[in-house]
């Protein structure tokens, strides 16, 4: 009964969530919260710099209520939001010499960015105080406390340092004779901070460790899922950061959210019935159906193509579970398969930092070293809470898993529809 009546509710949640998500008042789509930045600073007297920052024009609209109404186009802000977002940014993004910000001289320029939905621009800066030198991003933090913010700082005639800028800690002291002989351990635990902060302050990507880890299973096999999404993100992460990759960031923060549909889906497939098995897998054929045909209408900014071969894979791995003893041995496939998304998502917050080729293996290793630490410690934070759960009785199982994925579920379709919309057009 229980399989049944959750059956049921996965095929409304499914039908409310699309139909909600083509209303004209649809809640614009927020991927990952992450800016960047580069200071290019001549030392005098006086101090002058070159500042760049790269954001996320959502980011930029939930801090900005002037341009909060503003429609994503292909063309980017206007002038007039143009001015409000170079306001706040230089505002909020500061080179300080002494204690004291350092002041603006000159108009703000475009700088360029790789990606469609970030806005890029640059400005120039004179330090009229003599100091001591520091950089300070207080930006998003008031809409987004989890924002991370890269920065990448150059004295003339040096390599440059890379910085992570949190709201703990929104600034950063510099040196120029240290900027010339970077400490590669610091770099290392930077990045790996970065990594540990990536995964905690990203539900997406926690729903989606969680979601996998619902079913339950040995020791021994929750490792293997881990392991397997680990590998997976580490391949695509690399291939974005060194750019032999590099898919529309909305297309991929939508998959994300398809891919914890899909998982919280399985769940379902694994502890329900047969009828419920047919309920999930026609829930699954009619949210792909509907989303590919928005792709090819243009009001889905995910390739038909691409969920066509989701689609193929999601039936196939399914049917593989329905003839499996014991399915939680083949959950490694799907943790591995849509790892290859998420890394492509890990892989947004590097690309575009500009790093040189010398420096990639700091980075590349320090972050998957600290997004492994975080999922780790989530693992290790809930694996004992839920096996005490699981032996309390045969019955508990079953119900834990479904009202688990059902949040999960809510949670996914709500990121895939706001994010393949929100970048369509």
């Amino acid at each position: 009964m229980i399989g049944r009546g959750v059956g049921r509710g996965v095929v409304q949640a499914l039908a409310a969530a699309w139909l909600a998500g083509f209303a004209p008042d649809v809640a614009r789509a927020h991927g990952r919260s992450t800016s960047l930045s580069s200071f290019e600073i001549e030392i005098g007297p006086p101090v002058r710099a070159e500042i760049r920052v790269r954001s996320p024009m959502t980011d930029l609209q939930r801090v900005i209520p002037e341009i909060a109404s503003l429609a994503p186009t292909r063309a980017g802000p206007g002038p007039e939001a143009l001015g409000w977002i170079d306001r706040y940014l230089q505002e909020h993004v500061v080179l300080r010499s002494g204690g004291e910000p350092c002041v603006v001289v000159g108009p703000a320029t475009p700088a360029v960015t790789s990606d469609p939905t970030h806005v890029g621009r640059a400005w120039r800066v004179l330090c009229e105080r003599t100091g001591a030198l520091s950089i300070e991003s207080t930006a998003f933090y008031e809409a987004v406390p989890g924002h991370l913010h890269l920065a990448r700082v150059r004295f003339a005639g040096s390599p440059p340092v890379e910085q992570v800028l949190v709201q703990s800690r929104p600034r950063a002291p510099i040196e120029a004779s240290g900027a010339a002989t970077p400490a590669a351990g610091s770099d290392l635990l930077d990045y790996a901070r970065l990594g540990v902060e990536h995964i905690f302050t990203g539900a997406d990507h926690v729903c989606f460790v969680l979601a996998l880890l619902l079913v339950g299973g040995t020791l021994g096999e929750v490792a293997a899922v881990v392991t397997g999404f680990t590998a997976a993100h580490s391949v695509t992460l690399a291939l974005g950061v060194l750019g032999v990759v590099r898919p529309g960031s909305a297309t991929v923060q939508a998959l994300i959210g398809l891919s914890i549909v899909i998982v919280a889906l399985e769940n379902f497939f694994e502890t329900a019935g047969a009828s419920t098995r047919r309920l999930v897998r026609g829930s699954l054929v009619l949210l792909l159906a509907g989303a590919i045909g928005g792709a090819m209408v243009g009001r889905v900014s995910v390739p038909a193509l691409a969920l066509v071969g989701i689609g193929v894979f999601s039936l196939c791995y399914f049917a593989l579970l329905a003839r499996s003893a014991r399915p939680m041995r083949l959950r490694w496939i799907v943790a591995f398969v849509f790892g290859l998304v998420h890394g492509l998502g890990f892989a947004s917050v590097l690309a575009d930092a500009g790093l040189e080729p010398g420096r990639l293996a700091h980075a590349l290793l320090g972050f998957n070293v600290g997004v492994e630490l975080g999922q780790l410690a989530i693992v290790a934070a809930l694996w004992p809470a839920y096996r005490l759960l699981l032996a309390s009785g045969p019955r508990a199982r079953p119900v834990a898993v479904q009202i688990g994925s059902a949040a999960v579920l809510a949670a996914g379709l709500f990121w895939f529809l706001t994010r393949a919309m929100g970048g369509a057009g």
